[in-house]
């Protein structure tokens, strides 16, 4: 991969594959929910969605077809620690494209009108969140299982969706989208020639790069809420996790795969297939700078959720890494980074990944290594570590906040 740091400005990496003939490009603007203050919660979501009203280059209508007429996608996404701007494209669009996603970062026309009409998009985006009972399930695990900014809700709160102001966006935005503060990846093919054009342009200066922030994982807690027209109840069992820049990370992701990726996995097999308790159920790694999370989603219905809680962790205390299990994670998480290589748009997010957090990005075949010189003992040992010790649990239910299981 390509690394160009312009003097006191935006940096560009550039991460080329010769065999295909498109190219994903993103700008990551380093702000999130983490760097905003109560009055203003949800405010990097909106400037995220009106910055697609306009330019002071490309109208609204304009902007969006320069993309799609040629096939393209264009969008964007906004985190806890990050904005993204990105499109996907045929190489040949490239510095279109490019010239497009820049103008929307650096020049939107921030408006009255398209104010109130994108409050009003945002305002029923806020209710679906609402009644979207996994969505629910993860807000309740970050609001009450960390102590830190990661707490903050990233679309904002009905109030500060209602009272943000056209100043206060502009404020907001003069301040934290700042060429210090954003990183430029493009992923795919793309020519010396539109490769130099995409140089010259990104020649600002100025600006300050945001201060990551680190937030403590709480223990022990149990929060549940009630969501009426929700027919299952869906928990979230969460532990601290590993760190992205942690040895132990490779562990805990193979871990993570022969517990969950696939149907041949263990939990599928012996919550699911075996039992019956369950249709969808999965573990994850969330791993931060210099903290992290491992969690346990599962859904089930409303009667079966004590059998289920019980008989999920009579599996995780039987659990046997076996070498066939072993083998399982190990080839399966391999073969899984060998078919990112195709996608420009997964390679593009595992850049900005490791980007967020100010750590060197780490490929696909430099971690395919990495995972082949996992063994058997340290997943063992990753598994010893995650699972025993005390849990935090988060449920949405159809009828009761105030389950807590037996023997908790």
């Amino acid at each position: 991969m390509k690394c160009y740091k312009f003097d006191e400005g935006i940096e560009l990496y550039f991460y080329p594959i010769e065999s295909i003939r498109s190219v994903t490009i993103a700008f990551n603007v380093g702000v999130g929910s983490v760097y905003e203050s109560e009055k203003i919660s949800g405010i990097s979501h909106f400037i995220e969605h009106l910055s697609f009203r306009g330019t002071q280059k490309y109208a609204m209508k304009e902007l969006k077809l320069k993309i799609e007429s040629v096939g393209g996608l264009l969008n964007a996404w906004t985190d806890k620690e990050n904005t993204v701007y990105y499109a996907k494209v045929p190489s040949f669009h490239a510095f279109q494209t490019f010239d497009v996603l820049k103008s929307i970062v650096f020049e939107p026309l921030f408006r009255k009108e398209d104010l109130e009409l994108e409050r009003e998009i945002i305002f029923h985006e806020y209710l679906s969140h609402l009644e979207d009972p996994v969505s629910n399930v993860f807000d309740l695990m970050y609001t009450n299982s960390l102590d830190g900014p990661h707490s903050k809700p990233v679309i904002g709160r009905e109030e500060t969706i209602k009272s943000i102001s056209l100043e206060q966006i502009q404020k907001f935005h003069d301040e934290f989208y700042t060429p210090l503060n954003i990183k430029v990846i493009i992923v795919g093919y793309l020519d010396e020639k539109n490769l130099n054009l995409i140089r010259n342009e990104l020649r600002f200066f100025g600006g300050f790069k945001t201060t990551k922030h680190k937030s403590k994982v709480k223990t022990g807690v149990i929060k549940g809420k009630v969501l009426k027209n929700n027919q299952q109840t869906h928990l979230l069992y969460v532990k601290p996790g590993f760190s992205l820049q942690s040895e132990e990370r490779f562990s805990a992701m193979v871990l993570n795969t022969l517990l969950s990726s696939g149907m041949s996995s263990y939990l599928f097999n012996e919550i699911r297939e075996k039992l019956g308790l369950v249709y969808d159920i999965y573990t994850m790694n969330m791993f931060h700078k210099d903290w992290g999370l491992f969690t346990l989603y599962a859904a089930t219905s409303e009667e079966k959720v004590e059998v289920f809680h019980s008989k999920l962790f009579e599996v995780l205390s039987d659990f046997k890494l076996t070498d066939d299990l072993y083998d399982y994670g190990i080839k399966r998480l391999i073969g899984k980074l060998e078919l990112s290589t195709e996608s420009t748009a997964t390679l593009t997010n595992m850049i900005i990944d490791y980007l967020t957090n100010d750590i060197k990005p780490m490929m696909p075949l430099e971690l395919i290594q990495r995972i082949k010189n996992v063994s058997k003992e340290e997943v063992q040992k990753v598994y010893e570590n995650l699972i025993s010790g005390k849990w935090s649990l988060f449920y949405v239910s159809p009828s009761t906040d105030e389950w807590i299981p037996k023997n908790w």
